[in-house]
């Protein structure tokens, strides 16, 4: 039970929330869509370098031909690199690599071919001059035979080692550029085209890598590289939908908020650190939109209770903020029948009991920059009995009746006209006096030729109903 209670509150309206959800989905699958556009043009270009690598290849099988019929050389292979119309960027990226390395190796046969043939036409222009044999006695006092013959085994061992290691090096790299291969099959695709020059360079150094440890460390800086590309193009392309999701919906804002995160998320490198203050911004906005419907809600359910609202109510709630609607004075004829009804069956027809005493009424407090509405029981400033015992007692009379007979209610039909309430703190009865209102600032009372009924709809006219406490108007118009 409270005298005066606060609550949050959330309004949703259905179909503005759907649309502005399907707004920020169609920005981030148009974000999807360019980057898809920015795969294609990635495609179109590797499409374009592999076509002029096969050029090259086609300039280099002519070059081999003609060289072949006029000096018989030896036939030198030219490949050319072809794709299917639906290759994907991972298979255009390993046509072009396949396409250049080709084109290099058919390049250095051919310089070996037209070397070979120099070698054969021109003759040698200078002849070594027959040395002349050392006589016995010259070999007899040669002492450094058994040196010179040591010097040649061991510069033998020494070429068997070489010969081994560059084939043990040439096994590690095979191996390596399997596993590259596997690397760039699968992750090739995923990458950031910018780094895909730096992916093919490394694979050109791991083909040419002369040594064991530099084998290994151009495939570990291969792979780092591939991971590093991969995460940061897919991390690249969530920031960017999530970027133009966050933009559409930032256009919900007021408009000083909008246009200090509209810059702000252009300038972020990350946008989800901005996504609080947007849906914070968007939530003020919308708690500021909503307070028409919320107050409306509550003329709804307060006029059902047949309090004194009147035509403005709405208006000045949504507007100034604050509002306060008289519960009415009790009617003495229907509060002694309301006495008879309780004593023979415990229930009371109406609207929930008349108020136990004249001169109080319900205010209500809409925050302006926040989704909280807070309720008081307050008393007309001259309602009071002058003795301030009494007049704690008839304040507390006045609260227990409201906490019990009216505030469940209000509650309750606030939430089925759609408002969303949580209570979150609330006074129980005689904790504090009422509130008082300036006699000037108190609604007027109802015209005497008007009808009170009790559980029903009144139709009152604005001059008659509850006006808010720093402004009191009359709108007049007809309902």
């Amino acid at each position: 039970m409270s005298s005066s209670a606060g609550y949050g509150w959330s309004y949703v309206n259905q179909e503005a929330e759907r649309r502005r959800q399907l707004r920020a989905r169609l920005a981030a699958e148009a974000q999807r869509a360019e980057n898809l556009r920015r795969a294609e043009a990635r495609r179109a270009e590797l499409r374009a370098r592999l076509g002029e690598l096969n050029e090259q290849a086609q300039g280099l099988r002519g070059e081999a031909g003609q060289l072949r019929r006029a000096y018989r050389t030896a036939r030198v292979t030219v490949e050319t690199v072809t794709v299917g119309a639906g290759a994907d960027e991972a298979e255009l990226t390993r046509a072009v690599e396949r396409a250049r390395a080709a084109n290099a190796r058919a390049a250095q046969e051919l310089a070996e071919a037209v070397q070979d043939v120099w070698s054969a036409v021109l003759p040698e222009a200078v002849a070594e001059p027959e040395r002349a044999r050392p006589t016995r006695a010259e070999t007899r006092r040669s002492t450094g035979e058994a040196k010179a013959a040591a010097a040649a085994e061991a510069e033998a061992a020494a070429e068997r080692a070489r010969a081994e290691q560059a084939e043990r090096v040439e096994r590690v790299r095979a191996g390596a550029l399997v596993e590259a291969q596997a690397v760039l099959d699968r992750d090739v695709p995923r990458c950031d085209p910018a780094d895909l020059e730096r992916v093919a360079g490394l694979v050109r150094a791991l083909r040419a890598a002369a040594t064991v440890p530099d084998v290994r460390a151009t495939l570990t800086d291969l792979a780092a590289l591939v991971q590093h590309s991969v995460g940061r193009r897919a991390r690249d392309e969530e920031r960017a939908e999530l970027r133009a999701a966050l933009a559409e919906l930032v256009r919900e804002a007021e408009p000083a908020e909008r246009d200090r995160l509209l810059a702000d998320l252009a300038a972020a490198e990350d946008p989800a650190f901005l996504r609080p203050a947007v849906e914070a911004a968007v939530a003020r906005a919308d708690a500021r939109r909503n307070r028409v419907p919320v107050a409306a809600a509550l003329a709804e359910v307060l006029r059902e209770r047949d309090y004194l609202v009147g035509e403005d109510f709405e208006d000045l709630l949504a507007a100034e903020g604050e509002v306060v609607v008289p519960f009415g004075d009790p009617d003495p004829d229907r509060a002694a029948a309301a006495a008879g009804e309780q004593a023979g069956d415990g229930q009371a027809e109406g609207g929930g009991g008349e108020p136990p005493a004249a001169g109080y009424g319900l205010r209500l407090v809409l925050a302006p920059d926040r989704a909280t509405l807070s309720t008081a029981v307050v008393r007309r400033e001259d309602a009071g009995t002058g003795d301030a015992w009494q007049d704690e007692e008839q304040d507390e009379s006045v609260q227990q009746w409201f906490c019990e007979e009216q505030l469940p209610a209000i509650e309750e039909g606030v939430r089925l006209q759609g408002v969303r309430l949580e209570r979150t703190s609330a006074m129980t009865p005689g904790a504090m006096a009422a509130g008082t209102v300036p006699g000037g600032s108190w609604p007027q009372p109802p015209s005497a030729a008007t009808p009170r009924r009790r559980g029903g709809r009144s139709k009152r006219s604005g001059a008659t109903g509850a006006a808010a406490v720093r402004k009191p108007q009359e709108r007049g118009r007809e309902r």
